[in-house]
């Protein structure tokens, strides 16, 4: 997963957490598998409802201090790049 698309999907779901809204994976809108990669790289946390099938039963509870930190990082690249 490349560092921009991982950017856009912790952005979006950012914006969603802020709204107090915990989407399931089938909610989010992205595929499993990239919500399987940000979890894997701590920069999510995946919270269980233990019913449902799994693109139901999992929610997207928060994004991690270091997928927060990704994004900040990510701005501060883009920031020197435009100066």
């Amino acid at each position: 997963m490349k560092d921009t698309d991982k950017l856009v999907t912790l952005i979006r779901l950012r914006d969603v957490l802020y709204f107090g809204v915990r989407p399931t994976l089938r909610q989010c809108g992205f595929p499993p598998e990239i919500i399987g990669e940000l979890t894997k790289a701590g920069l999510i946390q995946l919270g269980d409802k233990r019913f449902g099938d799994d693109p139901d039963r999992y929610v997207i509870e928060e994004i991690l201090p270091a997928g927060l930190a990704f994004i900040a990082q990510q701005h501060a690249i883009r920031d020197r790049h435009n100066q």
